[in-house]
């Protein structure tokens, strides 16, 4: 029919942290979650992951994988021994994938997936509160958004999808300025933002608006009361992204 928008391509897409898993540790507990992180999404079979809070050392097969900057937050309770590096964000992609250069290179990721008729901006974040424990950072939470903000808002307003660890949610009373702030900045600038209400997850995905997004939520990964079953703090969440190829447009 004469003038109809088909949505014709689609893409899957992974959004997890994974609270940067270990290998070679000599722990047999932290073996096997970091082994089970890489079973869990080599079977969700997305055509890209977004991962926060990631570890170089993990390969997932017949993937190619953009990093962010090395994370310069150290913790006391990880194994830094190779082959472990740890990254802010990684994407992961089954498609072919172009990084694109950022201002703030540790905590966000830009690139693009697809060839040039069904290809879309992805771009991984998170707005990190690691800086309360550096030695080497007087930058605040209220710093690192007011960055992803401005990087956001540097993006392009077609085939775009944002997605990583904002630590805020709705409900969160020492968050709700931080809540405001992304919706008064961005919610006016072109993007959806389908996470908005959601008070389960600090989670969030933002999309341009010629795309049309679904989301589905897997709770069954998050660790226990005690952390002695799950695999990370955090949901997995799978981003379902149709768009227009460009003779549809």
């Amino acid at each position: 029919m004469a003038g109809l928008k088909r949505y014709a391509k689609k893409m899957k897409i992974g959004l997890w942290n994974i609270d940067h898993p270990e290998t070679a540790s000599g722990s047999t507990r932290k073996q096997q979650r970091f082994e089970d992180i890489a079973d869990y999404l080599a079977h969700a079979n997305c055509d890209a992951y977004i991962i926060t809070e990631a570890n170089a050392a993990m390969n997932l097969y017949d993937y190619s994988c953009a990093l962010s900057a090395e994370s310069p937050f150290k913790s006391s309770r990880r194994f830094y021994g190779s082959p472990n590096i740890y990254h802010q964000v990684a994407i992961h992609s089954k498609v072919p994938i172009a990084r694109s250069e950022v201002v703030e290179q540790i905590n966000g990721l830009r690139v693009t997936v697809g060839n040039n008729e069904d290809c879309l901006v992805l771009y991984g974040n998170v707005v990190t509160i690691k800086d309360q424990w550096s030695k080497t950072s007087d930058l605040t939470y209220t710093d690192r958004l007011n960055q992803q903000i401005e990087a956001i808002r540097n993006l392009p307003r077609q085939r775009t999808i944002v997605a990583g660890d904002f630590n805020l949610r709705l409900g969160w009373p020492q968050k709700l300025s931080a809540h405001r702030a992304v919706k008064a900045e961005l919610g006016g600038d072109g993007w959806s933002w389908p996470t908005e209400e959601r008070d389960d997850t600090v989670q969030h995905v933002l999309h341009t608006r010629d795309l049309i997004v679904d989301l589905s939520f897997d709770f069954s990964v998050k660790y226990d009361e005690d952390r002695s079953s799950g695999l990370s703090d955090h949901p997995f969440v799978e981003i379902s992204a149709s768009f227009l190829n460009k003779t549809n447009a």
